[in-house]
């Protein structure tokens, strides 16, 4: 088999998508790999070891300079994707992936001769590959600033069920090397380079042993002289950078593609999310990370590069984001709204990762906002215009969704809907339609989609209450019974009565 993996994102991008390609080769063991990705990054090749067989560049900027420059022929740029074409029809694959999930990438898949295309692509004059919710999700969650719950590289990996994981925890290196990325792509993301000497030198102060260097790339040497000496840079490229991780016991960075080159190679590191970086999306994939996202002061940061040295754990993860984690991934899980959610799969994974005391407590909250989704829910019917009126207008005017628009301005207003389940309904508001009954339509399906959630929440919420039961009954002497004595019957979670007997 041959397959074909389009990636015409930025450095960062590709380097962060190791592990999508490491499933693939999991899943494909004997597969030719060949990936096309933008010439510039061609220097990624060096440390993408054993997951791609052939890499072929995709010359974008020599195609827009020759569709924006006037000394290049018109169609200067359509012979070269003639010839592209040409070239990778030529390899004869027989499956396509689109890590891109642009519209350019879309196009590019959408002329290619490939029987099997996986993702976004352009097939008789439409976009095609939106064939399950988690690329919906994908595609909804990450085409602006709208929040998610999952990591762009889980999105990923489950919406083409390529096996993905976080990059677990190794072995504590007896290395004295701490090393900091203080530069990013945009300044807002800057720590900056006063904070980072302060933090140096506290390091060095407590921690006499240790030595503390900077990362930088040719480009970055004149900013970083401003603030550090010479022989404090360690001025290199990507695969030099790679050997610099590989010998360091510890790296700070903001969000650069050395954080997900460090990640990769599960070196221990301190990420500082600041700006238009979002953590949950597209932060460290991996056990190693420790991530700061609030009150970054150089007290705080020194607190953290001292438990990871120390070896202290990190903190659980929010027991409320897991609930909501596990409720969006019932959902995104099922092929169909028919098919049912795995909700012993969902108990398990959330009995392993949090104490049950923690669910039990983070359960007040989860109700008390699952009260909250039900009457916005309430509201948006019983504030639906009718189907009668709508078609007898030419558009969509504001007294025929007042109501609806009131709705969503206290959902804005509240702040409450952080996971997105009224996102879509809010959306539809500001669309333009070519058909007022459009609208309608819109909004129903959103409630549909709210309708099967929220039932979900409520029977989540249900196992989770009789788990806590069952504690308090084993308190009591009575006994207990293990998550492994319920079975998947029906539209819920029923004892298997031969396990349950006292």
């Amino acid at each position: 088999m041959k397959i074909l993996v389009v990636s015409l994102l930025r450095l960062g991008d590709i380097i962060q998508q190791e592990p999508l390609l490491r499933g693939l080769r999991e899943k494909h063991p004997t597969a030719e790999i060949h990936l096309l990705m933008n010439r510039q990054f061609a220097n990624v090749e060096r440390i993408l070891h054993g997951v791609v067989d052939k890499y072929i560049h995709f010359d974008r900027e020599t195609l827009q300079r020759g569709l924006g420059e006037s000394g290049f022929n018109i169609l200067y740029s359509y012979s070269l994707l003639e010839e592209l074409v040409q070239s990778l029809n030529g390899e004869r694959y027989d499956l396509a992936y689109n890590f891109t999930h642009n519209k350019l990438s879309a196009y590019l898949l959408g002329a290619l001769e490939i029987p099997e295309k996986r993702g976004l692509h352009q097939q008789d004059g439409r976009f095609r590959g939106m064939d399950n919710r988690w690329i919906k999700y994908f595609n909804d969650r990450f085409s602006g600033t709208q929040k998610s719950l999952f990591h762009y590289v889980e999105l990923l990996g489950s919406s083409f069920d390529l096996p993905v994981r976080p990059q677990a925890a190794g072995v504590r290196k007896k290395s004295k090397s701490i090393l900091f990325q203080c530069l990013t792509s945009q300044t807002a993301k800057n720590w900056g380079l006063d904070n980072f000497v302060q933090l140096k030198r506290t390091i060095e102060m407590a921690l006499v042993d240790y030595k503390v260097q900077i990362l930088g790339a040719p480009f970055e040497r004149e900013t970083l002289l401003a603030a550090f000496s010479e022989r404090d840079l360690l001025i290199c490229d990507l695969s030099e950078a790679r050997k610099h991780l590989q010998d360091c016991a510890l790296l700070v960075t903001g969000d650069t593609s050395i954080k997900h080159l460090a990640a990769q190679m599960g070196v221990p590191l301190v990420e500082l999310v600041l700006g238009t970086s979002d953590a949950v999306k597209t932060g460290a994939f991996s056990e190693n990370a420790r991530i700061l996202t609030e009150d970054i002061t150089v007290e705080r940061v020194f607190g953290e590069v001292w438990d990871e040295l120390s070896g202290e754990s990190k903190n659980i993860e929010n027991t409320a984001g897991s609930l909501e984690r596990a409720t969006w991934k019932l959902y995104l899980d099922k092929a169909s709204r028919d098919s049912e959610p795995a909700y012993v799969a969902a108990l398990k994974q959330l009995l392993d990762s949090h104490p049950e005391k923690n669910l039990v407590q983070a359960l007040a909250g989860y109700q008390e906002k699952t009260q909250i989704y039900l009457a916005w829910q309430k509201r948006i019917i019983a504030a639906l215009p009718s189907r009668e009126v709508l078609a007898s207008r030419k558009a969509v005017s504001a007294s025929d969704v007042a109501e609806l628009i009131l709705v969503a301005q206290d959902i804005i207003k509240s702040k409450k809907d952080e996971a997105g389940y009224f996102q879509g309904f809010v959306e539809s508001l500001l669309a333009r339609y070519s058909q007022a009954t459009q609208i309608l339509d819109r909004v129903q399906a959103d409630l549909e989609d709210q309708a099967e959630l929220l039932a979900i929440r409520e029977t989540l919420t249900r196992h989770l209450q009789s788990l806590s039961m069952e504690g308090a009954y084993y308190a009591k002497g009575i006994g207990q019974l293990s998550i492994s004595g319920f079975e998947e019957t029906g539209k819920s979670l029923q004892r298997d009565l031969e396990d349950a007997k006292l």
